[in-house]
């Protein structure tokens, strides 16, 4: 891959920006001092909350025609059909419910989704795609950033798409979220948006057909945002010492996961561990499914969520550096990563 590194100007809070090619690219958009915060004592990084139930996903727009007229905007079902042209036009896509094909003079519909052309928001996508990998810390602030975004780097080279590093939250809008197709929280702790922003995040989550992937302290961001507890089940209530060995059990909902199939099952692992108490709750609740637990104590580790028009995947593991130095984590979360944005036919 040819690489090229260009400066681009400054824009009020913005760090500096770099570009490193142009698939598998890599943008820095502002990265502050690290080592903030500190942990004291198993709670330091949260305590307990309970699960709110969040809001449903509003109806997603449909997609405009091919050579005939636009496709009309979904309000919770069925988006209405383009009118013909001579082609046919692209369905669009509703809320809850499904697509219609639009009608035209020859061809058959093509169905017209928030991103990358499927027929439905959890339809397979191929394609190019862009990732934006977000690390603000309000709170606790873990070493294990820096190492984390050296993989992610890695992981988009070698997968061949576009991912932009930000710890500040000038893409957290409309326009801004509008570019990606998934937005990684790779260790943020506190309250990091505003209404605003949380809104912005929630209408791209659901009208977009957005994904979302998190690790560990994803769990110890945003407490009492009701979507938010939708996208991640729940705020992490404990957490045993870091280094910790345990044994990581791959559930029937995991064996064939991309990232997970062909792992030891249980797969040894060193972390920091969370407590979920209420996760025999939320788990219930409509696309959740758990791919793996800690044997010790049966909490979840590793899950899905596939419901209102988005995707997201987390996992617990994260806390420490050499984490995201092993090769079967990075497995991992390219599967994840690739399942969230609807191409885990593409996982090798």
């Amino acid at each position: 891959m040819n690489i090229s590194i260009r400066s681009v100007l400054s824009l009020g809070f913005w760090g500096a920006v770099s570009t490193l090619g142009a698939c598998g690219g890599y943008v820095n958009l502002g990265n502050p001092e690290e080592g903030e915060g500190g942990e004291s004592g198993a709670t330091s990084e949260g305590t307990g909350g309970g699960t709110t139930t969040g809001t449903g996903g509003n109806a997603a727009s449909g997609g405009t025609a091919a050579s005939g007229g636009t496709a009309g905007t979904g309000s919770g079902g069925a988006a209405e059909p383009g009118t013909g042209g001579s082609d046919s036009a692209e369905a669009g896509t509703g809320g809850d419910g499904s697509a219609e094909a639009g009608t035209g003079g020859g061809g058959s519909a093509e169905a017209g989704t928030g991103g990358g052309g499927a027929a439905g928001p959890f339809e397979p996508r191929s394609g190019a795609f862009k990732m934006l990998v977000y690390s603000r810390t309000e709170g606790f602030r873990h070493d294990s950033i820096a190492a984390g975004k050296v993989m992610l780097t890695e992981i988009a080279a070698e997968q061949g798409f576009d991912v932009t590093m930000t710890e500040t939250n000038e893409e957290i809008t409309a326009a801004g979220l509008s570019q990606y197709e998934v937005v990684f929280f790779l260790n943020p702790t506190g309250d990091i948006f505003d209404t605003a922003e949380e809104q912005a995040f929630e209408d791209w989550m659901t009208t977009q057909n957005g994904a979302f992937v998190g690790v560990h302290s994803a769990t110890d961001t945003e407490n009492g945002w009701a979507f938010y507890s939708e996208v991640t089940g729940q705020y992490f209530d404990l957490h045993g010492p870091s280094g910790t060995a345990a044994q990581i059990v791959i559930q029937d909902a995991g064996l064939d996961f991309p990232g997970l199939s062909g792992l030891p099952n249980p797969w040894q692992r060193v972390d920091e561990w969370y407590r979920f108490n209420r996760h025999a709750e939320w788990s219930a609740k409509p696309g959740f499914r758990i791919l793996a637990r800690n044997a010790a104590d049966d909490h979840p580790v590793i899950w899905t969520r596939e419901h209102a028009n988005f995707r997201s995947f987390y996992t617990s593991l994260g806390h420490d550096a050499v984490v995201f130095e092993d090769v079967s984590v990075k497995k991992l979360l390219t599967g994840g990563i690739l399942w969230a944005v609807r191409r885990e036919h593409l996982f090798e």
